[in-house]
C-alpha cells in the first residue's frame, strides 16, 4: 500500500470515529477523547525514553486519566465544583509525583516532576475545555447542541488542509525553518484565508456572530500554526520524527492533535470571558 492511500485510509477512519463521537455528544464523545487522553499521555512521556530526563509514564498517565474523568463525571454547570475538583486532583497529584520522584534513582529528578506535570498540562486541560465546550453534552440529553465543538475542529482542519495545499502549489518563503522546513508564509496565509471563509459560512449557517468566527478562524490559524511548531519543536529536542505510529501514514495523537492542544484553550477563553459578554 502507498503512503498516498494509507494516509487516505488512516484520514478517513480517524475524521469518520471523532465526528461521529462528536455528533452522537455524551459518552461516545468523553470517551472517545478520553481515549486520545490516554493514548497522548503515553506518546508524550515515550518521546523522552531515550534521555537523561525519565518522566513518570505510569503515573502521569494514570493521574492525567483520573482528572479527565474525574471531571466529566462532576455536574458541568458547577462552576465552583469543577475548578474545586480540578485544583485538587492537579495540587495532590503535584505532591503525588515530587514524592514518588525521591524513590526514583534518575540524574534529573526536577526534570522528571515537570516533565510528568507539564504532560497532564498539555493534553488533559483542553479536551476537558472541549467537553465543557459542548453544550449539554449527555448522552440522555436530548438538546444537545454539537456544533460548538465541530466548528473548532471544521476550522483547525480548513487551515491545514489549505495551508498545505497553498504551500505545495505556490510556497517560497519559509515560515519558521529551523523548526519546520516545510512551512511557508504563502501556505500559512493560505490556511488562514480558507479558514477564515469557512468561519463566515458557519456563522452564516449557524446564524452565529460573523465577527466572533472570523477571530476564532484566525486563532485556529495562528495559534493552530503555533501549537504545530511547538509540537516539532519537541520532537526536535528528542530526536525523532513523529511522536508516534498510532496512525498509519500520519503519525501519533500529538501529531494530529497538536493544533488542538493549543487552540481549544484560547477559543474557550473567548467564548466564555469575552463573546459572553459582548455578544447577544
Amino acid at each position: 500500500m502507498t503512503n498516498f492511500w494509507q494516509r487516505a485510509i488512516t484520514g478517513t477512519i480517524f475524521v469518520v470515529v471523532l465526528v461521529g463521537a462528536i455528533l452522537l455528544g455524551g459518552w461516545y464523545m468523553h470517551v472517545t477523547f478520553g481515549l486520545v487522553v490516554l493514548f497522548g499521555l503515553l506518546e508524550f512521556y515515550k518521546l523522552f525514553e531515550k534521555t537523561e530526563t525519565k518522566p513518570q509514564r505510569v503515573i502521569g498517565t494514570l493521574i492525567g486519566s483520573l482528572l479527565y474523568f474525574s471531571v466529566i463525571l462532576i455536574d458541568q454547570g458547577s462552576t465552583k465544583l469543577f475548578i474545586a475538583v480540578t485544583l485538587g486532583i492537579l495540587l495532590t497529584s503535584l505532591i503525588l509525583i515530587s514524592v514518588v520522584e525521591l524513590f526514583r534513582s534518575t540524574k534529573k529528578p526536577f526534570e522528571n516532576i515537570a516533565l510528568t506535570y507539564t504532560g497532564i498540562f498539555y493534553l488533559v486541560i483542553p479536551f476537558l475545555l472541549l467537553n465543557i465546550l459542548a453544550d449539554k453534552p449527555r448522552m440522555t440529553d436530548s438538546s444537545y447542541n454539537f456544533w460548538p465543538v465541530l466548528s473548532i475542529f471544521i476550522l483547525i482542519w480548513c487551515n491545514d488542509t489549505f495551508a498545505y495545499l497553498t504551500g505545495r502549489l505556490i510556497g517560497k518563503h519559509k515560515l519558521f525553518e529551523r523548526i519546520s522546513p516545510k512551512k511557508t508564509w504563502e501556505g500559512f496565509i493560505g490556511g488562514a484565508v480558507f479558514a477564515m471563509i469557512a468561519g463566515i459560512l458557519l456563522a452564516y449557517f449557524l446564524d452565529q456572530s460573523y465577527v466572533k468566527f472570523i477571530a476564532y478562524a484566525l486563532v485556529a490559524s495562528v495559534i493552530g500554526t503555533l501549537g504545530d511548531l511547538v509540537e516539532s519543536m519537541l520532537k526536535r529536542s528528542v530526536d525523532v520524527k513523529d511522536s508516534g505510529t498510532i496512525l498509519p501514514g500520519h503519525g501519533g495523537i500529538l501529531d494530529r492533535f497538536d493544533a488542538v492542544l493549543f487552540v481549544v484553550p484560547v477559543i474557550f477563553f473567548l467564548e466564555k470571558f469575552i463573546f459572553a459578554f459582548t455578544l447577544d
